[in-house]
């Protein structure tokens, strides 16, 4: 698993005043297409937090199911974790580290809006899903960046992640 880091602020594990984990997943279909979140005014791929009682496999499927209606199966663990450091979080004053797990799901499933589970926040704002060929999908995420309808910082994470997973995946497929 390729575990990347970005720590801008040079903070050590111990200035950490929290630690909030998630869990994201590239599905993929038949079509190597991505299923994509456009949700709050900004993209992602599909996921969300981790519970504690839960392991990380089962929040993903969780996770997966709330946001699309699709019960899938977690074949392998995760193929990379991004580790994001922040000295002042949102302008909290507090230190804060983002763990976000990624995994691929193989499903030619598509949404079932029957059977989400939206939180209030995505009831209330743009939430829907579409897919993208996985070939345009770093060209979309900077576009997106330019025009600002993708969070910089996500839009970033989301390039790291497309690269590993070409560099890695998309050459046994």
């Amino acid at each position: 698993m390729k575990r990347v880091i970005i720590n801008e602020d040079n903070l050590d594990i111990k200035d950490i005043d929290d630690t909030v984990i998630r869990v994201k997943a590239l599905m993929v279909n038949e079509k190597q297409e991505l299923l994509v979140v456009h949700n709050n005014y900004t993209y992602q791929f599909p996921g969300g937090h981790w519970r504690d009682h839960e392991s990380l496999e089962e929040s993903l499927k969780r996770e997966i199911k709330e946001e699309t209606g699709i019960d899938s199966t977690i074949e392998t663990g995760p193929f990379m974790v991004i580790e994001e450091y922040y000295s002042n979080y949102l302008d909290t004053g507090k230190t804060r580290c983002n763990k976000m797990y990624y995994y691929i799901v193989r499903s030619n499933e598509g949404p079932k809006v029957e059977e989400m589970s939206l939180s209030d926040l995505e009831r209330s704002t743009d939430f829907n899903l579409f897919y993208i060929p996985i070939k345009d999908m770093e060209q979309f995420l900077r576009e997106s960046m330019l025009n600002h309808s993708i969070e910089t910082v996500i839009g970033k994470e989301m390039l790291v992640v497309m690269q590993e997973y070409k560099e890695k995946h998309m050459r046994r497929n």
